[in-house]
């Protein structure tokens, strides 16, 4: 078995936990009423924020007739079947992982861009406002970081495997001389 750098395996680690993590909270995102979440939410925040509540319903009722929010959580899961795709090929040291996991992990930032409008109706399933531009560039440093750590493991465990074969060679040299 070919010799992996260390940050390699805890990279793989990490990376199993948190698409774990997704898929539970994508599965559950999957199976809820969505209409039925925001108009409960309206109501709870009618006497605080009205303005708001309103935006929540006009929301619920445009989720019927949204495209974008009723595809929208089937294109996350594609690509979170693409990114553990990508983490286990790079897990077993093929190069092309890599570019699969950095198609899965940025693809959606790029959607979210071109959509933005919809984009916008979107995140506020998930809280809306201020907290989702928060919570998306965190997600983009981590992704930034977790590609990058990748790239290095990935670089430094050829480099191993380069180092190693060279050894081996060198080794048989000295015995095919004695």
């Amino acid at each position: 078995m070919a010799q992996k750098h260390p940050l390699l395996r805890y990279l793989f680690i990490a990376s199993l936990i948190s698409i774990f993590i997704q898929f539970v909270s994508l599965g559950f995102s999957l199976v809820k009423d969505h209409k039925k979440e925001l108009l409960k939410s309206a109501e709870k925040i009618e006497e605080i924020k009205p303005e708001m509540a309103e935006q929540l319903r006009e929301l619920a009722y445009e989720y019927d007739t949204n495209k974008y929010l009723r595809v929208m959580p089937y294109v996350n899961l594609l690509f979170l079947i693409l990114s553990t795709v990508g983490v286990v090929l790079m897990w077993q040291l093929y190069k092309n992982g890599w570019y699969i996991y950095l198609f899965a992990e940025f693809a959606p930032y790029i959607i979210s861009i071109l959509t933005w409008d919809d984009y916008a109706k979107y995140s506020a399933l998930m809280g809306g406002g201020k907290s989702v531009i928060a919570i998306t560039f965190i997600t983009l440093a981590f992704d930034i970081l977790f590609a990058g750590m990748y790239f290095y493991a990935l670089r430094e465990t050829q480099k191993l495997q380069t180092i190693n074969s060279t050894e081996s060679f060198t080794n048989q040299d000295f015995l095919d001389n004695k």
